[in-house]
């Protein structure tokens, strides 16, 4: 297994549609969102740089190296809203009087339907953490995620240490971790 920038990929290939072709393998019954950011909106949003999507792939195939799951960062601002306390606001930004935040955003975290059961969400979403912490170092920038209020993404997120922030003017979560 190991991880590889699409930005790799589109720089090497001879012909876009080779990169439309391989990422159009990737299946997510449970999630079509993420499956049709990555058949639709990665390639699109790599070129103009407004994200940076990582696919963990399969290496030890002996044909076409498989995709096992991808993820998406990019850094994104959040108005803090009202119902977030002093004390977190002090937490994330050193102001308590803090109205914005920037971080970096998992934006999409997903797993293949060929891979489920052998590769847990958690591998995939530690591959996107090594990432995240190396823009950390650089930056500063916390780690969030934003999802839809649903008791397996909870538990998910919660369980991997993240910490619910305030739901969203989009009626999502934000919840955030602490590198």
């Amino acid at each position: 297994m190991q991880v590889i920038s699409l930005s790799s990929l589109l720089e090497v290939a001879e012909d876009e549609n080779e990169i439309i072709h391989y990422l159009s393998s990737f299946k997510c019954e449970k999630n079509k969102d993420v499956e049709s950011f990555l058949h639709s909106l990665a390639i699109p949003n790599e070129n103009r740089a407004f994200t940076r999507t990582s696919l963990v792939v399969d290496d030890d195939q002996e044909s076409e190296i498989e995709i096992i799951g991808y993820f998406t960062l990019l850094i994104k601002p959040f108005e803090i809203t009202g119902e977030v306390s002093k004390e977190s606001r002090r937490k994330l930004t050193g102001d308590k009087e803090a109205v914005v935040f920037n971080s970096i955003l998992i934006a999409q975290l997903g797993r293949s339907d060929r891979y489920k059961g052998a590769i847990s969400g958690e591998v995939i979403l530690g591959l996107a953490l090594e990432n995240c912490e190396l823009i950390f170092d650089l930056t500063g920038l916390r780690v969030c995620v934003e999802y839809d209020d649903i008791p397996y993404l909870n538990d998910f997120y919660i369980k991997n240490e993240f910490k619910i922030l305030q739901i969203n003017s989009n009626q999502k979560l934000l919840a955030f971790l602490r590198l």
